[in-house]
C-alpha cells in the first residue's frame, strides 16, 4: 500500500505595509543617516546636522506631528518643532542647549516639550537626544519623541481670543507681512534686511512691531502665534 506525500504548504505572503493617509505604518520608522547608516525606532525619530538642520524624518514623527519629510527635511528643527516648556516658555531656537552640548559632544538629558503639530495642535513630547560625532568635530543629533499627556492649563492658555486673528491680519502691513515670513524661515535681522533691500534698523523695527501686534515677547513667540494665525 503506498501512501502520497503532501507538498509542503508555501510560505505566506509577506505582509503589507498598512498606510494611513499616505503615512506608511510598520513597528520601526527609520531614517538614514550618512555617518552611522539606517536607524529604526518606533519612536518618532529625526537626525539634524550641526547647523540645526533637520536630515533625516521617519514615518513615525510624521505620524506623531504630521510633517510629511518632505515638509521637515531641510528645515531648522525649531522652524519645525516649535518647542515650549509645559509652562509655557520657549525651548526650541538658535543654538539651544541640545546644540551647545553637542557641540562638545556631550548628551542632553531627556525632557518633556510641547510641540506645534503640522495642523497647528499642541502635543506633549518626551525628548530623547543622541549625539553622533562626525569627521572634524562635526555632529549629528538624533531626537527621539514619545508622546505624552498634553496638561490641560497649557492648552487653554494657547487658544487664541475669539475674535482676535482678524484685526491681527488687517493690522499687519505688506511689509511686516514680508519681514514675518523671513522670521519663520529662520532669517537673521540682516539676512532680511539684506533679503529686502532695507537697513537693519528698519528690519528690526518691523520686527519690533510684528511682535507688539500679536501680543509676542520672543521671536520665537512672534512665529507661533503667526502659524497659529495662518499668517506663515
Amino acid at each position: 500500500m503506498s501512501t502520497t506525500r503532501r507538498a509542503p504548504n508555501p510560505d505566506p505572503p509577506a505582509p503589507t505595509e498598512a498606510v494611513d493617509e499616505g503615512v506608511p505604518r510598520h513597528d520601526s520608522g527609520t531614517v538614514v543617516d550618512p555617518w552611522v547608516g539606517r536607524l529604526a525606532a518606533s519612536e518618532g525619530m529625526f537626525v539634524t546636522d550641526d547647523r540645526q538642520r533637520i536630515v533625516a524624518w521617519s514615518s513615525a514623527a510624521q505620524r506623531l506631528l504630521g510633517f510629511s519629510p518632505e515638509e521637515a527635511v531641510g528645515r531648522t528643527c525649531y522652524q519645525v518643532v516649535m518647542g515650549r516648556e509645559p509652562d509655557g516658555h520657549p525651548v526650541c531656537g538658535r543654538n539651544c542647549s541640545v546644540t551647545r552640548n553637542a557641540r562638545r559632544l556631550r548628551g542632553t538629558a531627556s525632557y518633556d516639550v510641547v510641540a506645534h503639530t503640522r495642523d497647528g495642535c499642541l502635543k506633549s513630547v518626551a525628548n530623547t537626544v543622541l549625539v553622533i560625532e562626525g569627521p572634524e568635530r562635526a555632529f549629528h543629533v538624533v531626537h527621539l519623541l514619545r508622546e505624552t499627556p498634553t496638561a490641560a492649563p497649557l492648552a487653554r492658555r494657547e487658544e487664541p481670543a475669539a475674535g482676535a486673528d482678524e484685526p491681527l491680519v488687517e493690522s499687519l502691513t505688506r511689509r511686516e507681512l514680508e519681514v514675518l515670513r523671513l522670521l519663520a524661515r529662520g532669517a537673521s535681522i540682516d539676512e532680511i534686511a539684506a533679503e529686502l533691500t532695507i537697513s537693519v534698523l528698519t528690519a528690526r523695527n518691523h520686527s519690533a512691531n510684528i511682535a507688539r501686534k500679536l501680543g509676542a515677547h520672543s521671536r520665537l513667540e512672534t512665529v507661533l502665534l503667526a502659524m497659529r494665525r495662518g499668517l506663515v
